[in-house]
């Protein structure tokens, strides 16, 4: 979340769309949703794009106080987020709505490259081959640390990694065995059999996994994640 005072207490207008679901959601919370008017106090936007249209919607309507982006990421936002920067807005996002079912789909990916499964679905024949890797008791990176990360954490528990996650801070982190600053990536690297990238995608972050951090990787290890 980002702003500085409590939004103003008002109707809620969902945009560009009033989906059901959200206009359910926001009255099951207490809010009050009413078609846009200059009354409108808050702004729930459903659209990953149509940022041109948001700015509009703003200006035209001045009194809004809190706006809801749409998903937990918001790089597509990022240049409107900094030209509204100091507005008096609160801002907010789906940050951590996503966590456990990103979490569940990666580790699921993880265990598929692991045990070679889109090779083993195409195979006409039984074949006796021991390529597979098992991720009990794996060297496992990732890098970020936030809902996702955290989730991550929980679900790789039972196979009783040893997790290294990557972040700005060394600060620890439940689950994770150890806790390095983004400056160690390259030598984590050099010991995972595992990397999840799990990490917000900013200018800071953009590229963080680039050729000479694959490099470092060693050969026939597996990776998830944007790159």
């Amino acid at each position: 979340m980002t702003g500085g005072s409590p939004p103003q207490v008002g109707p809620i207008a969902i945009l560009p769309e009033a989906d059901p679901a959200f206009v359910e959601a926001a009255s099951a919370a207490g809010g009050r949703v009413e078609p846009l008017s200059s009354a409108t106090r808050g702004l729930v936007w459903t659209s990953s794009g149509g940022g041109d249209l948001l700015e509009s919607v703003l200006a035209e309507h001045p009194a809004i106080s809190w706006v809801q982006l749409p998903w937990a990421g918001v790089d597509a936002f990022a240049d409107l987020l900094r030209r509204h920067r100091g507005d008096g807005r609160v801002w907010t996002s789906a940050k951590g709505a996503y966590a456990q079912p990103v979490a569940e789909h990666a580790l699921a990916l993880a265990l598929a490259v692991l045990r070679e499964l889109p090779r083993r679905a195409r195979a006409t024949a039984w074949e006796a081959d021991e390529r597979g890797r098992t991720l009990y008791g794996a060297e496992v990176v990732i890098v970020g640390a936030g809902g996702i990360a955290v989730e991550l954490l929980a679900l790789l528990a039972p196979f009783r990694v040893r997790a290294t996650v990557v972040r700005r801070a060394d600060a620890a982190v439940p689950g994770a065995a150890r806790t390095v600053t983004t400056d160690r990536l390259a030598e984590v690297l050099g010991t995972a059999e595992l990397v999840f990238v799990a990490a917000a995608l900013t200018p800071a972050t953009r590229g963080l996994i680039g050729a000479d951090e694959l490099a470092a990787l060693p050969i026939g290890r597996a990776s998830c994640g944007k790159v």
